[in-house]
This record gives C-alpha cells, sequence and structure tokens, in this order.
C-alpha cells in the first residue's frame, strides 16, 4: 500500500474584517461559495435552510435539514450568529463537517491493521488510555486487549511536531463523537475551530465537574460593537445572564454563559454553554449566539435537547455560576489572537502543549465537495459524559467488540466497566440492550433498557431507550403470535 499522509499544511489565512467572528470570508460570501459547490456536486445533499427563531431578540437561528443524498446520521444541522448570513453559513457548514465525517476514512485513506503492525508509525501509546481524562489507571489486561484489537489507522498531523502519525480512528471517534469536528473556508481557518472546540468542552466540563468558583466577566468592559449589541438584545427583554472565565490554565479564551428569562421560569429552562475563541470579546459572540441557538427566544422546555452540559432545572442547581463574586474586565481573559490563523493555531499549540496536551488533525475533507474539513484530536481532553460517567477503556472496548460484530464479548466488558467503574453504568446498560437486542435475545434486552432508565439517563438517551425497548417488544409479540 502506498503511503497514507494527511495533506495538512498550514498556508496562512489572513482574517477578513467583515467577519464578526473573524473567519477568512464575510458570512455572505462564504453562503455563496458553499452553495455553488452543492450546486455544482449533483448530489441533494441539502433539502432546505430555514429560519426558525420568531424574531423577539432578532438573533438569527436557522435549520439545515439532510437531502436524500445525505448519508449523515444527524438529519439536520443548526446555525447561529449576528445576521442571517452568518447563522445559514454556519448550519450549512455543520451538514458539511457532518456529511464528509459520515465517509470517513474512505478507500485508500486508512491502514486495516492491529496496533503490532503500526506501532512504529503510531502516536505515543500511552494516548489510547487517556479517558476519561490523563489522569486514567488501565490495566494491563485493557492494553493487551486493544492491542488485538482491529481498526482503521489513518493519518493525523501533529499541530507541535509538524508531522503525520496514524492513530486508529475508530477509537478517537468513539471516544469524542462529533466534538472537533469542522467545516471552513481555508484549511487553516477549519483547523482553529475545530481545535477551539475541543478546548471548549474540555474546560467546560473540568468547571462542571469541579464545580469551583471561576472569574465573573464584567459586562460594561465589553467594547466589541457586535457583542454590546448581542447583550443589549437579551438584556432589553429582562433576560438574567451571566457570563464566566472558563480559560483555567489554557492559556486559550474561554466564556462560560449562563441565560434564563425570569418572567416564564421554572416553566422556561435555564441555558448553560460556552465559547472558545483566540479573542475573548470574539468568544462572547460566539456564547451569545450559542445561548440563543438553545433557547430559541422563549427558553422553552425540551426545545433543544443537544448540548454539551448538564440541563439545571432550579437555581439552585446552576446556584455556582450565578454569584457574581471576583468580577473580572474581559480583557483579563488570555488573548492569542493575531490577523494570520496560522500564528493563532501555533499560539494555541504552544499554550497547550505548555499544559501536557498534544493536538492531532485529521484531514476528513470529501473530494467531490472540497470544502477543507477536519477532525482535532486532543488526547487525554476532558468531555462531560465521559468524566461524568466514568467512561473509562472497559466501555470503549466493549464499543469496539460492539461494532465488530463481537456482542457476548462485548457484553463481558460492559459489565467489567460496571463492577470497576458503577458510574458507567447508564452507557453500559444502554449498550447490553442493544448487543442483547442484535442478538435477538428482545426479552433481555427489554430488561437492560429498563435497568438504564434507574441510572438518569440524558433527554436523547431516554428517547433512544423508549425506541429501542418499543420495537423489541413489538418483535416478542409477533414472536409470541406466530406460536400461539
Amino acid at each position: 500500500m502506498d503511503k497514507i499522509e494527511s495533506n495538512i499544511v498550514l498556508e496562512g489565512s489572513s482574517k477578513c474584517p467583515d467577519s464578526e467572528l473573524g473567519k477568512v470570508l464575510a458570512p455572505g460570501e462564504t453562503l455563496r461559495n458553499v452553495k455553488q459547490v452543492l450546486e455544482q456536486v449533483g448530489l441533494r445533499l441539502v433539502k432546505q435552510t430555514s429560519r426558525v427563531d420568531s424574531h423577539r431578540f432578532d438573533i438569527p437561528v436557522f435549520v439545515c435539514v439532510a437531502g436524500e443524498d445525505n448519508n449523515a446520521t444527524q438529519r439536520q444541522s443548526m446555525g447561529k450568529g449576528s445576521s442571517p448570513e452568518q447563522a445559514e453559513a454556519s448550519a450549512l457548514m455543520e451538514l458539511i463537517e457532518r456529511f464528509s465525517y459520515a465517509n470517513f476514512p474512505r478507500p485508500g485513506d486508512f491502514l486495516k491493521a492491529t496496533y503490532d503492525n503500526v506501532d512504529d508509525k503510531s502516536i505515543p501509546f500511552d494516548y489510547f488510555f487517556f479517558v476519561p481524562n490523563k489522569e486514567a489507571t488501565v490495566p494491563e489486561e485493557n492494553k493487551t486487549r486493544f492491542t488485538e484489537l482491529p481498526f482503521s489507522w489513518v493519518p493525523a498531523y501533529s499541530l507541535q511536531q509538524e508531522r503525520d502519525f496514524l492513530i486508529p480512528y475508530e477509537w478517537f471517534a468513539d471516544i469524542q463523537g462529533t466534538n472537533g469536528l469542522s467545516a471552513g473556508n481555508t484549511l487553516d481557518e477549519t483547523i482553529l475551530q475545530g481545535l477551539c472546540e475541543v478546548v471548549e468542552r474540555h474546560v467546560s466540563s473540568v468547571v462542571n465537574t469541579k464545580r469551583e468558583p471561576v472569574p465573573t466577566i464584567d459586562m460594561t468592559t465589553v467594547k466589541d460593537p457586535v457583542a454590546r449589541d448581542l447583550l443589549r438584545r437579551f438584556l432589553s427583554h429582562g433576560i438574567r445572564m451571566v457570563f464566566k472565565d472558563f480559560s483555567l490554565d489554557t492559556g486559550i479564551p474561554t466564556v462560560g454563559g449562563i441565560a434564563y428569562d425570569p418572567s416564564s421560569f421554572p416553566k422556561s429552562e435555564i441555558v448553560f454553554c460556552a465559547a472558545t475563541a483566540t479573542d475573548p470579546e470574539k468568544a462572547l459572540i460566539r456564547v451569545l449566539t450559542e445561548i440563543q441557538q438553545m433557547a430559541i427566544d422563549y427558553f422553552r422546555q425540551d426545545y433543544y435537547a443537544g448540548g454539551i452540559l448538564p440541563k439545571f432545572r432550579t437555581i439552585q442547581e446552576a446556584r455556582y455560576l450565578l454569584s457574581e463574586d471576583n468580577l473580572v474586565p474581559i480583557d483579563s481573559l488570555p488573548d492569542v489572537s493575531e490577523a494570520d490563523m496560522k500564528k493563532e493555531i501555533e499560539k494555541c499549540t504552544t499554550a497547550l502543549t505548555a499544559i501536557g496536551y498534544e493536538p492531532l488533525v485529521i484531514n476528513i475533507t470529501h473530494p467531490t465537495l472540497e470544502i477543507p474539513s477536519v477532525f482535532v484530536i486532543i488526547p487525554g481532553s476532558e468531555q462531560h459524559d465521559n468524566l461524568s460517567r466514568d467512561l473509562n477503556t472497559y466501555y470503549y472496548i466493549g464499543r469496539r467488540l460492539q461494532h465488530l460484530g463481537y456482542f457476548e464479548l462485548a457484553i463481558d466488558w460492559y459489565q467489567k466497566s460496571i463492577f470497576e467503574h458503577p458510574a458507567s453504568s447508564c452507557h453500559c446498560y444502554m449498550q447490553i440492550g442493544e448487543c442483547y437486542n442484535y442478538l435477538g435475545q428482545y426479552r433481555e434486552a427489554v430488561d437492560s433498557y429498563k435497568t438504564c432508565f434507574r441510572y438518569g439517563p440524558d433527554r436523547v438517551m431516554q428517547i433512544s431507550l423508549y425506541d429501542s425497548a418499543l420495537t423489541c417488544m413489538e418483535k416478542l409479540k409477533a414472536g409470541s403470535a406466530l406460536t400461539s
């Protein structure tokens, strides 16, 4: 097999002065370019895009619905921004990143092998076991089993070492999910966005898990006109908002935001999110538009089932974030912004390397679209589910065995995870149910799904559990009818 390469080269990308988020092109130009590409490829990847907010705050939110030629699992994507063009472009770019992700790896882009066949070309062995974080203790049994599992090994570019390594794609894709996916105007822009997203998830998870006080941002110190205007739109409607410095020790600015509508709470919900950018005021713009995407004007309960952080049910649960102690100006947050995105990537990489993280980039650009798309991976970075549910190597080995069709073996590994890491029980019982479902043992599957409910699945998981359990019960009824 010929050598496989990431083809990642940082060439430098200057920012457009007309982009409120510091992108290479103005939103309108990005939108025109993307629509032109989608029209030229002759694939029905997009069914429609539509604006879904009610104009209460006049902060646009768009939904993009996947077309019949789009095989991405996620059938719609959302986009937000301070202008309709930015919001629609955001929704389309998310759809493109998910389509590119759904069609990767492609033939010729990977080597199917076990670790022993690639160890001299791989990232450090320990990187595979930094889950749920770098401090994880991993039994030798798990390391041995990992080396026996086949993976699609793909090239990933180390931003620190400026060279390619091979990494087990399915392993990291399972651990990170869609965290780190990005599509953009240039490769530099795309890498920077994906890098910021992984940092955002990491610090958000740490802050939420430790629940220790973090500085409150003094909003009177905000200077960016776009940020000030977005704030005005919320505050003029009486929305209660507090913004926090979530940057921690990363050296990269992250703003956490919490907001709710006192006029309708507790019938409406508390929105909690965060955003990372190279400039703290750009991070604030991102978190303000993210709040709107999750709230859609009226903070309706259960409208937005996604999100990377928990849903607070009461003010008391959110008290550690609503406190406005330790007020700091926004310019006290780290600032790694530059006019050139290549320099920003280098500064972010230096900051992360200083605290023991090595960012890796997989080029997932779809050859038909040729719109730059990447998957940024930072081994050991934390995520809310992995940390709060203690998802560990037993669990992820079970996942790999399940995907390979070894369902009985997978169940054994999930049970080991439950025994050694009880907090992983919710996810493990969900997957045990799936394994029994595939084995045609529908009664055992239903029992496992029921057990999963005891451990507090989130709303997205609850929907999946109901659907799977109902399907199994219908199959049991059909079987009973045949034998009666």
